[in-house]
């Protein structure tokens, strides 16, 4: 019982400690408002009990909401109606020992500037813009602590504005770093640090999609992309700027901040009616001609008409009345065409004109100061979408290249397995051919050659003409014949000399049986592309001619046979010595064998010379190096 009893004390003790220790919430003030005219630095001190008037209450968060309709006369006056509004806090005596250290106040807005006190001392004073003030930035203020310092007994906060404009404050946090720090940092990513990063990836995405586009120039889309990137991040920027100067004057930025929604509401159009391809030709005027007259009529250089950052609350509702309509007609025409893109795009669009309504609220004081802000979650909601709707294209693209790439595979293997198919039946009409055009040739040879001397010889033995001996030298020529037919079907593979020497092997041991010395003096010569088995047997014909002509005429004891080169041509050589004979008259009144051997050189580009005498004959067949024309071939022989 005695140890419940200490443990509820302690227990007691301990919240009690806590209690003193927790940092200073500030949920009420005491106000004053003190006319005036034009800005007016603060003073460096200030004693409370010297103003004039009587201090009000006020809870915190406190607001005054502007006119959303401003004396546009009265603010253009030289001396600007001004309102100084003092807040008062009175600090509580701490019994904790330690000294607050921090000022933390999560928001504080209106068109001017705002200094601290304590105790009459000023602590703190804003230095930015009148119009963009950093009234979305939080204030963290320390107080620094020095010897023999005692904490504020009151906390005095000037606001200066403009008469007609709004104005407002947050509760505001009094405590050490470790107890408001915290609430310090949350309020500064959401209502800073957030948009902040959510603009620059935008922003960063929308400069990598602009480089595809100079690359690609017919995808327009990501050019698109990129201009609704950079005006999001240019509109996304009154959020987070301000705190400083701006390098910029007020005007300016505020005519871009403002305009840059009309922008970005008209590309999105674009966007969307690329999506759903439905177009709206009266909307289109519609948007165009919107964008240009608010673009126009409060250019800075004519605010003698106008005055955007004044008339801001009219552009706004003006803005969400064009942002809603082009949002639910987009999604009508998404809806007809069956557009998932589009209908998401223009579903993100109305989600934004409903936060679009909240933030006027907000920024008019009808919402509590201290939410949030939520135009910079919609522009991170709209990164997304985009990011979404390009990264479904990029995927079907592929997927398109797939198909393509797979219906083409499948139509080069039909056409190559067409084409083998093709080639195969090519080249068996092929083979039939040149076995046909072979069968045909040896035909015609063994009928020219082995046919017509078996026929002279049938002939002459049915007249009883001929001896045993001419039957046996008649038998021997269609031996050879058959012969040099049958080895000109072997494959030469270009080789003058694997022929000639065919040839010796085969005529060798005739030549020697007529008692005749055959001298082989054979050179290495170039080979003969254009040698296939017709036109080598052409030339072992010509040259078995040559070998008869010598064997049965001219009485010779000796054949030199020799190859050289002559120009452009192989020369074969054959020379006897023999008894010669008049080569004129034997080409005119002789047999068939000299004119057949000049047909057969040149049915293959050759020729064949003949020069004798009384010592003997030489027989010349000149074959070309290379495969030219016959006539070109003859040409250059005579020369």
């Amino acid at each position: 019982m005695i140890a419940v009893k200490w443990l509820i004390l302690g227990m007691v003790l301990w919240l009690s400690s806590a209690q003193a220790s927790e940092a200073l919430h500030f949920t009420a003030a005491e106000i004053l408002s003190v006319p005036g005219n034009g800005y007016k630095p603060p003073p460096n001190t200030i004693n409370a009990a010297d103003f004039d008037g009587t201090w009000q209450l006020v809870h915190l968060p406190h607001a005054l909401r502007p006119a959303l309709i401003p004396n546009l006369v009265e603010n253009k006056q030289h001396n600007l109606p001004t309102t100084v509004t003092w807040y008062r806090l009175n600090v509580p005596k701490l019994q904790s020992t330690s000294y607050p250290q921090h000022i933390y106040i999560p928001r504080w807005k209106t068109d001017g500037r705002i200094a601290v006190y304590g105790d009459s001392h000023i602590f703190y004073q804003s230095h930015a813009n009148m119009a963009w003030n950093g009234w979305n930035t939080p204030l963290w203020i320390p107080l620094e602590k020095t010897a023999g310092e005692i904490t504020p007994k009151v906390i005095l906060i000037r606001i200066e504005r403009p008469r007609s404009s709004g104005l407002g404050i947050s509760s505001i946090w009094l405590g050490e770093d470790s107890q408001i720090r915290w609430r310090y940092h949350i309020r500064d990513v959401l209502q800073l640090q957030l948009p902040i990063m959510s603009s620059a990836a935008f922003l960063a995405v929308g400069i990598f999609s602009l480089f595809v586009w100079l690359r690609l120039r017919n995808e327009w889309l990501y050019g698109l992309f990129f201009c609704v990137s950079l005006v999001a991040y240019l509109h996304s920027t009154h959020y987070f700027l301000g705190a400083e100067p701006l390098p910029i004057a007020d005007n300016w930025f505020s005519w871009l901040t403002i305009n840059s929604l009309f922008w970005l509401a008209a590309l999105v159009h674009v966007f969307l009616s690329y999506l759903h391809g439905r177009q709206k030709p009266w909307l289109n005027r519609l948007i165009i001609g919107i964008t240009l007259s608010v673009a126009i009529l409060t250019l800075p250089i004519l605010s003698g008409l106008l005055d955007v950052y004044l008339i801001a609350s009219l552009v706004h509702m003006l803005l969400l009345i064009m942002g809603t309509t082009i949002s639910l007609v987009g999604w009508r025409s998404s809806k007809q065409s069956k557009s998932h893109d589009g209908l998401m795009l223009a579903g993100w669009g109305v989600i934004a004109m409903i936060f679009g309504i909240y933030d006027f609220l907000l920024a008019n004081n009808y919402v509590s100061i201290e939410s949030i802000y939520l135009g910079p979650y919609s522009n991170l909601s709209a990164f997304l979408i985009f990011m979404v709707i390009l990264f479904r294209r990029y995927i079907g693209a592929i997927n398109t290249i797939n198909q393509q790439n797979i219906h083409l595979e499948n139509s080069l293997e039909a056409q190559s397995t067409a084409l083998q198919k093709s080639y195969h039946q090519l080249r068996e009409i092929e083979q039939r051919q040149e076995l046909a055009q072979e069968r045909q040739r040896m035909m015609q040879d063994m009928h020219d050659g082995l046919g017509s001397t078996l026929i002279g010889a049938l002939r002459v033995v049915e007249h009883g003409n001929i001896s045993e001996a001419d039957i046996a030298e008649i038998l021997k020529d269609c031996i050879d014949d058959l012969k040099l037919a049958i080895d000109s079907m072997e494959p030469l593979e270009a080789d003058l000399l694997l022929l000639l020497a065919t040839l010796r092997y085969r005529i060798g041991p005739r030549i020697e049986s007529s008692g005749i010395k055959l001298r082989w003096e054979i050179k290495d010569v170039p080979p003969l592309d254009w040698l296939d088995p017709k036109k080598a047997l052409n030339i072992l014909r010509i040259l078995q001619e040559a070998f008869a002509n010598i064997i049965k005429h001219t009485e010779a004891t000796e054949i030199r046979v020799e190859t050289g080169i002559n120009g452009s041509f192989i020369v074969v050589i054959i020379t006897d010595n023999g008894q010669g004979f008049d080569v004129e008259s034997a080409l005119k009144n002789g047999g068939k064998g000299l004119s057949n051997q000049m047909r057969r050189a040149e049915a293959i580009g050759a020729k064949v010379k003949w020069n004798s005498d009384s010592k003997g004959t030489c027989f010349t067949l000149y074959l070309p190096i290379k495969r030219t024309n016959s006539n070109e071939n003859i040409s250059a022989i005579h020369e």
